[in-house]
């Protein structure tokens, strides 16, 4: 799962509570609202004028194993006790490769922190070494298709075995012309000479790097 946030903002007063409601589909399929779609009560962000409020969802980054299929969500506006329901909005989420390339051999793992027009909602997802032959078994605890917890099996005699340059790849998501924000996590870790181990981070001179999802 990956969290991604929803805005709404009150376009007259009198609203006492607003609920985004909200389920996916398979690319190309409609949405089917029969009562099992998830929801969440959205909060008012202090000091916003007009009155805006947010919600964060958690929504699959696989969906029948492919990586990019259809949200669809509505509010559900509550005024003096009635609901009122907004139109179905449905956007494509899809998944964009992000890679990192180390040409010192220095890392062992490199991990992404990211948020989906910004960082109100931030996500972590663990980089592929390529060419890093690994026997990855999907229902293991702490591993799964989207190599989260590949590090865990990512020994650092292995990963010499892998030429330089070395290529991480790690994946992010969102909806269809959004803009992705994140930085790179940097590890070195069960080297020869435990003092030669870091953590750092590469996030652009404190720009971040972006990638609008396309």
């Amino acid at each position: 799962m990956f969290q991604l946030t929803k805005v709404w903002i009150d376009q007259e007063p009198g609203i006492g509570m607003v609920e985004i409601r909200y389920l996916w589909s398979p690319a190309g399929e409609p949405a089917r609202w029969e009562g099992q779609e998830e929801s969440e009560v959205m909060a008012i962000v202090p000091g916003s004028t007009p009155r805006a409020r947010q919600a964060v969802l958690e929504i699959p980054r696989y969906l029948n194993d492919k990586d990019a299929y259809q949200l669809h969500y509505r509010f559900v506006v509550v005024r003096n006790g009635r609901e009122e329901f907004s139109p179905i909005y449905t956007e494509e989420v899809v998944a964009r490769e992000v890679p990192y390339v180390d040409s010192e051999g220095r890392i062992t793992e490199v991990r992404l922190l990211w948020g989906v027009e910004g960082w109100t909602a931030p996500n972590w997802t663990q980089a592929r070494l390529q060419g890093l032959q690994l026997q990855m078994i999907p229902t293991r605890p702490g591993h799964d298709i989207e190599g989260e917890g590949i590090a865990d099996d990512a020994f650092y005699e292995l990963i010499q075995t892998v030429p330089l340059p070395r290529r991480y790849v790690a994946k992010v998501w969102g909806p269809r012309g959004t803009t992705v924000e994140y930085a790179y996590q940097l590890l070195r870790t069960n080297s020869p000479l435990p003092e030669d181990d870091f953590e750092r981070w590469d996030n652009n001179e404190t720009q971040n790097y972006r990638v609008v999802l396309e």
